[in-house]
């Protein structure tokens, strides 16, 4: 198995294809034509910024061709991912935070 088959495997959403998988490996300088030697924190990692464009596109369409997205699966994946590395900006992007609120 080769780090881009196994990227496209810890990603877990069916939408991404070989070039976008291409394009986010080379930005982590990962050569997806690699054999995959069981190094899952680095394809996790580089499945985060991955996953953060998803969010952005809930579904695309092409002629009589036509995907929708779970954005609320791809955020749990996320959200597993950003815990999982301590990715404070996407936790703090996703989380909801309460403000205190002063009574005066």
């Amino acid at each position: 198995m080769t780090k881009e088959e196994a990227f496209l495997n810890v990603v877990q959403v069916g939408s991404v294809d070989e070039s976008t998988a291409q394009l986010y490996l080379l930005a982590s300088n990962i050569n997806g034509q690699d054999e995959y030697t069981g190094d899952l924190a680095e394809l996790e990692k580089c499945a985060i910024p991955c996953l953060q464009s998803l969010l952005t596109v809930t579904s695309q369409s092409e002629g009589s061709w036509s995907e929708g997205r779970n954005v609320e699966g791809i955020k749990q994946r996320l959200l597993l991912l950003a815990r999982k590395y301590g990715n404070k900006e996407v936790l703090e992007e996703l989380t909801p935070t309460i403000k205190r609120i002063r009574k005066w």
